[in-house]
């Protein structure tokens, strides 16, 4: 007898790959568009695509691999699996974009945030002192790690909502294993 493996991990990596390259399309999209700092529908689109990818991958997890019930906690778990591996391949994207593709990414964050700082009308000292701040947490290190646990917090966020939709339970009280919603 051949042991498969978990299967729930199998799919949330297929899931997870599917969801990181999206994401990484679309940051070249936006990269190659000059665009620095991404406008609010840029985030819209990102968040669609997690939720998107996060739904999909679990109804199909739940409808062919579980035949059609999962918990809540299942469900739960799942969503935040396939974030946590779309993160650690976004996570890598992100290294790979601050430290080869485009090394002086940090100094153009740093300048659009310095600008608006000024446009709000701070003082040069405070300015000054909030971009050394910010200096020291724009490393590819740091950069990395914030994108890997951002995108699994937003996995974890998002799949408590979505595993409300989509749990359904089998009825203790059928045989058969008849789903109940």
């Amino acid at each position: 007898m051949e042991k498969q493996g978990n299967p729930m991990l199998k799919h949330s990596m297929n899931y997870g790959l599917i969801m990181g390259v999206a994401l990484i399309i679309l940051s070249l999209i936006t990269y190659l568009a000059g665009i620095v700092k991404p406008p609010f529908w840029v985030s819209i689109i990102n968040y669609a695509i997690i939720i998107g990818i996060i739904v999909w991958g679990t109804k199909k997890y739940r409808d062919e691999v579980l035949e059609g019930a999962i918990t809540y906690g299942n469900a739960l778990g799942f969503g935040v699996l396939i974030t946590l591996f779309a993160g650690v391949i976004v996570a890598v994207f992100t290294y790979i974009q601050i430290t080869l593709i485009d090394p002086d990414f940090v100094s153009k964050m740093l300048a659009i945030a310095e600008e608006e700082l000024v446009k709000r009308g701070m003082p040069d000292e405070q300015i000054e002192m909030a971009v050394e701040m910010q200096k020291k947490f724009m490393t590819p290190l740091i950069m990395t790690i914030s994108s890997l646990l951002g995108m699994v917090l937003m996995g974890f966020i998002f799949s408590l909502i979505t595993s409300i939709f989509l749990k359904k339970e089998k009825s203790p009280f059928a045989g058969g294993g008849e789903v109940i919603e």
